[in-house]
């Protein structure tokens, strides 16, 4: 195994070193390889564009479909076929960002002890070489640092106590603000609230175009009381009014978000549905593919770029990354990646 070391500005990776037995993989990046023969163990330096996307599978009974391989995948941006230059099936270590409301509604019905409880076993259940990052949130938060001690974030989880409000969107924008010193290529980030956003300065606009610049996957996890649930459920999308304020639609703006990631939204009503979505995430950043092909426009411009993916097989449906924005300004403005990723050399599997 070898070391894969790249310099990355926001969604670009303007070096990375690559040998036998490392592939690179990652949610949505920027990178650029020279070639070389599979014979050699030399370091693959990088010049041209790549863009990445995590890709989940699954059959009519939603059940993760194994075995694909880069032939049965087809992608395009903006309406035009890409040739897949990269391709990888393996589980990989991801940089998982873990955001925990903490507000005193979490105290009914016991939510929060569960609530941190399934937070543990997403850190437990992740690659053992992952790192993470810990944001537990009412109207403010702490900023820590991403750590691969998994000892030390369960700790940090089992220490949070409640307090007050829910500045969810500036919680979840403060949280990719720190992806930018993820150490990983592939960055995910788990939200648990079980209420609204309560006077944060971003809105939900501000956080769609964040994960577009972004290579977060969002999954929202909505644990809200049964009278909440419901009222979200019969109301409007753009929200609801309670006590004469507009309150924005959590169900919609969790959808939102992860649809435009390529992540997914949960609601349980009970503890097992809590459980079960805890483990539906978790299998899910295990199982996904990753495709990687060269963008026909490698130029920064701000200019959203859709992407789809397709499959040649029928009766299975895809979920991925819906585009991306190759900012002049990127949004993230990270540090250097290092890092050991699996690959095969030759035909891309």
């Amino acid at each position: 195994m070898s070391d894969l070391s790249a310099v990355e500005l926001g969604m670009f990776t303007s070096a990375a070193g690559i040998s036998s037995g490392a592939v690179l993989s990652v949610l949505l990046a920027v990178v650029s390889p020279n070639l070389v023969s599979p014979q050699q163990d030399e370091t693959l330096r990088v010049s041209v564009s790549l863009v990445t996307v995590g890709v989940r599978v699954v059959d009519a009974k939603k059940q993760e479909v194994p075995g694909l391989g880069a032939d049965d995948f087809r992608i395009y941006e903006d309406g035009v076929a890409q040739q897949i230059a990269l391709f990888s099936n393996e589980e990989q270590p991801i940089s998982l960002a873990i955001l925990l409301d903490r507000s005193d509604s979490m105290e009914m019905t016991d939510k929060f002890l569960r609530a941190k409880n399934a937070a543990e076993r997403l850190v437990h259940a992740c690659h053992a070489e992952s790192e993470f990052v810990y944001v537990p949130f009412d109207a403010g938060w702490p900023e820590p640092e991403f750590s691969q001690d998994r000892n030390q974030i369960r700790l940090a989880i089992a220490g949070t106590k409640l307090g007050s409000g829910t500045r969810l969107y500036d919680a979840v924008q403060a949280a990719l603000e720190l992806c930018r010193h993820a150490q990983r290529g592939r960055q995910a980030m788990i939200v648990i609230t079980d209420g609204n956003d309560q006077h944060s300065r971003s809105t939900l606009n501000d956080l769609i175009h964040a994960l577009k610049k972004s290579r977060v996957q969002l999954f929202g996890i909505g644990y809200f009381s049964t009278a909440t649930g419901e009222l979200y459920r019969i109301s409007s999308p753009k929200g609801i009014t309670v006590t004469e304020q507009p309150i924005g639609n959590l169900r919609t703006a969790f959808k939102r978000l992860a649809r435009e990631s390529g992540g997914e939204a949960f609601f349980p009503r009970s503890d097992q549905e809590l459980q079960m979505a805890v483990e539906q995430i978790s299998k899910d950043l295990r199982t996904q593919y990753t495709l990687s092909y060269y963008p026909p426009n490698a130029t920064p411009d701000d200019r959203y770029r859709r992407i789809k993916v397709k499959l040649r097989l029928r009766g299975l449906r895809v979920r991925a990354r819906q585009g991306y924005i190759l900012g002049k300004t990127p949004f993230l403005d990270g540090p250097s990646e290092n890092s050991s990723l699996p690959r095969r050399l030759g035909t891309w599997k």
